[in-house]
């Protein structure tokens, strides 16, 4: 991959609502996401935790934490203004797409956007994401950034790579094809809210597909 994609956007939004600060020392976030069933994503944790440690990479993203960011409503460092929250929940309840079925097959690592915690040496994301089939979950994110864009929020790009981060590392993975997929039934999906340390995010908005 030339990079991870940001889903926050970049400086595009400008006057309009939402996004956030610049900077990246924002506590909060609140984002729209699909998130595997609690049986499948330890799966994917217990996967991660064997192969991470071949990479340096001591602590996989726990099962309960794990998710496929849509869109982006907020990031930082206090609370959101709950007419903001509002907007966000009206944007969910206006999308109307049935379910699918998406299956993450390869493992890779995006380059760009990496981070380090200590000023040291950079970590990286590795991720799961699609070969092929994701077109459904491609047209649930065009549909949540077309009803914020709507209603005046800010919005990222209009490019969208699915993908569901495994863990964040000082080595580049070699791009691998998995022999069994990650696979499941999307039926929701959901507005979140996650604090830097809290262990859980916060689910404020549910809705179905179909």
């Amino acid at each position: 991959m030339d990079g991870q994609l940001d889903f926050f956007g970049g400086g595009s939004d400008r006057g309009l609502k939402g996004a956030g600060p610049a900077r990246e020392d924002y506590r909060h976030r609140w984002y729209f996401t699909i998130v595997p069933p609690p049986a499948l994503a330890q799966d994917i944790e217990r996967g991660a935790a064997l192969l991470a440690r071949r990479f340096g990479a001591r602590y996989p993203i726990r099962a309960d934490r794990q998710h496929v960011s849509l869109n982006g409503v907020w990031r930082s460092k206090d609370e959101i203004e709950p007419a903001l929250v509002d907007e966000a929940l009206e944007v969910g309840d206006a999308i109307r797409r049935p379910g699918f079925d998406i299956a993450f097959d390869k493992l890779q690592t995006f380059a760009g956007n990496s981070r380090s915690k200590t000023g040291g040496r950079s970590i990286v994301p590795t991720v799961l994401t699609c070969s092929n089939g994701d077109r459904e979950v491609v047209a649930l994110h065009a549909d949540i950034r077309r009803e914020m864009q709507r209603l005046g929020m800010a919005v990222g790009p209009r490019s969208f790579v699915p993908h569901l981060t495994i863990w964040y590392g000082p080595e580049r993975v070699p791009d691998l094809q998995l022999k069994r997929p990650f696979r499941w039934a999307v039926r929701q999906f959901w507005l979140v809210h996650t604090i830097k340390g809290q262990k859980r995010p916060d689910y404020i908005g549910e809705w179905s597909l179909g």
